[in-house]
């Protein structure tokens, strides 16, 4: 197929092999060093006299941050660069307002500002309420955020605090905008970076990347981007047994002891990450614009991200963990896209659409569950019940097998003022058609071979859960701004929405089994509403403002797969509310930058997505619960001490809390109770000093961030005993990242140290009572990093 050719690790590397002859090839010349060296210093008289303007385009417009009655935090692709930022958990890590869970690469729960459901990822259950995007498109999956590799990135924003007016869906507490470099018809220019690291106690990594920019006409240029990462691994499998119970000879009870002697090895928990991106952008005359592009993606794994020490069963460290089947994801995505923008005269016209589709296959050790209840009804279904006296069991070890089939489809066209006049607005229609279809089956090997699930593929199946998922969003939007002076501005936005959600398929044990039959599902459920925002800002001058905003976010409601005398079939939407009051302002010539905003918000019918067997249901099932509150302070600062010495510092607070008692079956959570998963503090501090040594321009920097702790379930008492917390605790960390560097006429060497601590910071823990494991970062790691940019 042409897709799995553009996909494949030779198009990559030969596409980078490609970029780099083209660059060694054109490497500048005296004028062109010239050029390198000015643009360089430009730069820095830019940082002289005051701190670099942002532009973002967060309101979806252009404009300068400080210019922007929002809260956002954005990182320029230089920020990027400084930073160090490769992934999604290296900007998580710098965004104060962001939070999340996560069991490795592309497995993470993503929260904003503290509105947290501490739900399970599960397919079948509430959308995230924060917005991942990808350009002018909607990325967001549940419980697998889009971890695109950030290289030649433009911006990436955090918008916080609910978007749904401009972004729609699952904006609700905030939006997260990752934003691709464009075309540039005024220019050829390229560049490639090698870097190579290593981690303690733990494998090399590495990686290869590269971008050409060409100017193909006066009208058109193109924009080739190509890369291959290797991240080496970190967490040992090691020997251990474990003893399983069988039914054999029609009823006998008798145990097996099983061990993983093939699979015991050192760094286990390997990544590769490899894509390409191509963009075309023409002017077709002097007033329209096009811009297409085609991105790709494929990021494979091996092994686990997560230690076990708490294992009961044997002697298991800190990085180390007993697996008893090959772990491994294969994560692969790909998007066409098209923009076309119009100017009109007195407004722009754009239209933006993009087609995505995704695959995600996993592969999964679930055997710690048989060994959990080893002696109990799992034996029954899996030997007694499915047996004969001639089909005995010889293991109980299962393994979960998830394949995943994304798709999406999103056209949004809006026209937006584009002069002077006191009145602005944007207006706009947008549809979305996103489908999920999910197989996961959770598989013995060992299993009787009597009643089984052969109609359904597998003569091995213990359970099986077969479905689509559909989800349909129209929209009518728009926000309308009216400067009444040159200070003072109102805004006022709405967005119309109607979602339709389907789910269809199977989900059970078997057919057969008493009291777990196989779960015919084939729902529909729609829900029209509409959300509203108010905005009124004031300028004391040109560098001062204050804003007051009152904001609606929504998650759309749907269909659970099971229904009970507790829980019903359909769940609804549920919404935040939020109260905020925000300041942008600029100080001392412009070398001060200080942002920030106290927020208040509540969530109404808050979704959460659990399984609990007190529902009476053998699957996890979505839930409305009353509601939440979360009262937060964030604010961040920059600090030009002089041209060449900068100071970054950013925090948040939350205090996020159930506002009234949450009661599930046997699960109670009073009022107060704190949301999962999400800390009372998060901040960081940057310093970066530049400086020139022989003639090399140079720098060095020291990066502190801080995340406090937090609860890692939503429940917090069995209603038969209020004096036992059940809820452990994410144990707050410090990560302290250093790094230095040398540049000049175009190439540059960076040296960095990430993690100097060698902290262990807990970044999730496993959600069911047999699940011990905890999700942990790198450790300790060094390397080197060789970039080069030529014109």
């Amino acid at each position: 197929m042409i897709r799995d050719s553009i996909n494949g690790k030779n198009i990559q590397s030969i596409a980078l092999s490609a970029l780099m002859v083209s660059g060694m090839a054109t490497m500048p010349g005296a004028n062109a060093q010239d050029m390198i060296t000015a643009q360089a210093e430009k730069k820095t008289e830019n940082l002289s006299s005051g701190i670099e303007k942002i532009t973002v385009t967060s309101r979806k417009r252009v404009e300068n941050l400080q210019d922007t009655p929002l809260s956002i935090t954005a990182f320029g692709s230089t920020k990027l660069d400084e930073l160090g930022i490769e992934n999604f958990d290296d900007y998580a890590l710098m965004l104060p307002s962001v939070s999340y869970q996560s069991a490795g690469p592309g497995l993470s729960q993503i929260y904003m500002r503290g509105a947290s459901d501490g739900g399970s990822g599960n397919a079948s259950g509430s959308q995230p309420g924060v917005a991942i995007y990808l350009d002018e498109q909607p990325v967001t999956a549940i419980g697998r955020n889009l971890d695109l590799h950030i290289y030649d990135i433009e911006r990436v924003e955090a918008l916080a605090g609910p978007q749904s007016t401009l972004f729609g869906a699952s904006a609700q507490s905030g939006t997260i905008r990752i934003i691709t470099k464009k075309p540039k018809m005024d220019r050829f220019e390229g560049g490639f970076d090698v870097s190579y690291g290593t981690t303690k106690s733990g494998d090399a990594s590495n990686s290869l990347e590269g971008f050409l920019n060409v100017p193909v006409s006066e009208n058109a240029a193109i924009r080739l981007v190509a890369w291959t990462k290797k991240d080496g691994g970190y967490i040992d499998n090691v020997a251990g047994t474990r003893t399983y119970g069988l039914f054999t000879d029609g009823g006998n009870f008798s145990t097996v002891e099983e061990n993983n002697d093939d699979l015991v090895k050192e760094n286990f928990n390997e990544l590769t990450n490899s894509g390409a991106r191509v963009a075309l952008k023409v002017n077709l005359n002097d007033n329209w614009t096009a811009t297409a592009s085609y991105l790709t993606q494929k990021q494979e794994t091996e092994g686990v991200w997560y230690q076990d020490s708490n294992n009961p069963n044997g002697e298991v460290n800190e990085l180390e963990v007993q697996r008893f089947f090959p772990d491994s994801m294969d994560d692969e995505f790909n998007q066409s896209a098209l923009t076309i923008e119009g100017d009109l005269g007195f407004a722009s016209l754009v239209y933006a659409g993009s087609f995505m589709d995704r695959d995600v296959q996993y592969f999964n050790d679930y055997s710690d569950y048989a060994d959990y209840f080893s002696t109990s009804w799992i034996q029954y279904y899996g030997c007694e019940y499915y047996g004969t006296a001639d089909a005995d069991c010889s293991s109980m070890a299962i393994f979960y097998n998830d394949d995943n089939e994304y798709k999406r489809n999103t056209h949004e066209l809006r026209l937006q003022s584009t002069n002077n006049n006191p009145l602005q607005y944007i207006v706009g229609l947008y549809y979305e058609d996103a489908s999920h279809d999910y197989r996961q089956e959770w598989q013995m090997n060992g299993m009787a071979q009597g009643a089984d699930f052969r109609q359904f593929g597998e003569a091995n199946l213990w359970y099986l859960t077969d479905q689509k998922r559909a989800d349909k969003q129209s929209a009518l939007f728009g926000e309308v701004s009216y400067e009444f002076t040159e200070q003072l501005t109102t805004t006022f936005g709405a967005r119309l929405f109607k979602n339709e959600s389907t789910l269809e398929g199977v989900s059970g044990y078997g057919l057969i089994a008493p009291g777990f039959p196989i779960i015919n599902v084939d729902s529909k459920n729609d829900d029209t509403d509409s959300i509203f925002k108010f905005n009124l800002s004031y300028k004391f001058d040109d560098k001062k403002m204050a804003y007051l905003t009152w904001s609606e976010g929504y998650r759309p409601g749907g269909i659970n797969r099971d229904e009970t005398d507790l829980v019903p079939r359909i769940y609804k939407s549920d919404f935040v509310t939020n109260t905020e009051l925000g300041w942008k302002t600029m100080w001392l010539d412009n070398n001060l930058r200080w942002n920030g905003a106290i927020y208040h918000m509540q969530w109404d019918d808050m979704q959460f997505t659990r399984f609990d067997s007190s529902y009476g249901s053998p699957v996890g099932l979505t839930v409305n619960a009353n509601k939440s509150r979360i009262v937060g302070i964030e604010s961040d600062l920059t600090y030009m001490l002089t041209p060449d010495l900068s100071l970054t510092a950013a925090f948040n607070f939350n205090q996020a809390e159930l506002a009234a008692d949450l009661l599930v079956g046997s699960n109670l959570s009073p009022d107060g109770t704190e949301l999962p998963n999400v800390p009372d503090f998060k901040g960081n501090l940057t310093s970066r000093y530049h400086f020139t040594v022989g003639g090399y321009r140079s720098f060095a920097q020291i990066v502190y961030s801080y995340v406090g702790e937090s609860y890692s379930d939503i429940y917090k008492y069995k209603t038969s005993d209020l004096n036992f917390d059940l809820r452990d605790v994410n144990q707050s960390y410090s990560i302290v990242n250093l790094s230095a560097g040398i540049n000049r006429d175009g190439w540059g060497v960076n040296l960095y140290v990430n993690n100097l601590t060698d902290e262990r910071a807990q970044l999730s823990r496993g959600s069911a009572s047999w699940d011990s494991t905890v999700t942990v970062n790198r450790p300790r790691n060094f390397g080197i990093r060789y970039h080069m940019l030529f014109e």
